[in-house]
């Protein structure tokens, strides 16, 4: 049979220290890439410099700072394959990712898009050899947009995708700073069918500098950026909201306020969680626990403390006591010797 070209296509900006790593694991893949193009978006450092030994072996090209949307798009506009897998350039595939998930699109043409589990890392190890285990997620397969809206089942990393869906629902949204990624996969489900591969293939890195780490808290004009992301998908296609109802979608635009607001309580900044609180109500304002969090915004950051502490003297740590009594083990079976939490798969 023939097979089918993929290309590989990696966004750099300022990432010396990792890009050669994972151009590493893209030669390693037991499914060779039909190209690996590197979109270097006006790296400042020495990025140019230590891909200079791969040069014939990769496709190079170097554009003005202008986003990693921006990058992307630039790749698949100069990609020659069939399938696109996009890989940050601090990350890594393991070495099955391509052959396991080319087979399935091969074996199930009607999907547009797969993807899998992935592990994380950091400089010392492994910190987590599943992120479906770690965040208790029920990854789904087939017409996914109803779950996909919900929650961001998925990385960039972890996908591969025809690149004739582009031709149907566009390219990623150079508007987005942050969550172009999550915007595009929403527009994907509306109209391909995505599948799921329930093995880890993606090895997702943990630094300090990463910009993932603040996607939780990046604003555009003082608004999320998830929420920006859903409500440009709302515009495109307004069926949404009657599809899946008034009451999901603004529960679900609430939640991006509301753990901003959980965020800025935690740090004490009391003036600004009142403010995401009160645009999490907004949307949502029958829920009980943004409405108490909103409250607590009311008393200084001492008392919040003092109340916290109360609170799990008096409630949580009775509770505790009593349940650990209850649920006291009749044998000396433990949870790693039954394949519970501490088996790693």
């Amino acid at each position: 049979m023939q097979r089918e070209k993929v290309s590989a296509i990696i966004p750099v900006y300022n990432c010396e220290r990792y890009v050669t790593a994972a151009i590493e694991s893209v030669l390693a893949q037991t499914y060779p890439v039909h190209e690996i193009i590197i979109v270097d978006d006006g790296s400042t450092d020495g990025t140019r410099a230590v891909l200079e030994p791969y040069i014939g072996r990769i496709r190079y090209m170097r554009q003005e700072k202008r986003g990693v949307a921006a990058a992307r798009n630039n790749g698949i506009v100069h990609a020659s394959g069939d399938f696109i897998a996009f890989l940050d350039a601090d990350d890594l595939w393991l070495p099955d990712k391509l052959q396991l998930q080319m087979d399935f699109l091969c074996h199930h043409p009607q999907y547009g898009l797969v993807y899998s589990d992935m592990k994380t890392f950091d400089e010392t190890g492994i910190l987590h050899e599943s992120v479906k285990i770690w965040l208790n997620m029920s990854p789904p397969s087939g017409w996914i947009f109803k779950e996909l809206f919900a929650e961001t089942l998925f990385a960039c990393d972890a996908t591969v995708f025809a690149k004739a869906c582009v031709d149907r629902v566009g390219y990623f949204d150079e508007s987005l700073a942050v969550g172009e990624d999550y915007n595009m996969w929403l527009r994907m489900a509306r109209h391909f069918q995505i599948g799921y591969l329930d093995v880890p293939l993606t090895k997702y890195r943990q630094h300090a500098s990463m910009t993932s780490r603040r996607i939780g808290k990046s604003l555009i004009g003082g608004v999320p950026w998830e929420v920006i992301a859903i409500e440009k998908v709302l515009k495109l296609y307004p069926q949404v909201v009657k599809e899946l109802g008034k009451y999901k979608v603004r529960k679900r635009i609430s939640r991006p306020y509301y753990f901003l607001g959980c965020d800025r309580l935690m740090t004490g900044d009391h003036y600004e969680a009142r403010r995401f609180f009160a645009r999490a109500l907004s949307y949502w304002p029958l829920n009980w626990d943004y409405c108490i969090r909103y409250l607590a915004t009311l008393f200084t950051p001492s008392h919040v403390a003092k109340i916290r502490n109360l609170y799990h003297r008096s409630f949580r740590a009775p509770r505790l006591a009593t349940s650990r009594q209850e649920e006291a083990p009749a044998s000396t079976v433990t949870p790693l010797a039954s394949g519970g939490e501490g088996h790693a798969k």
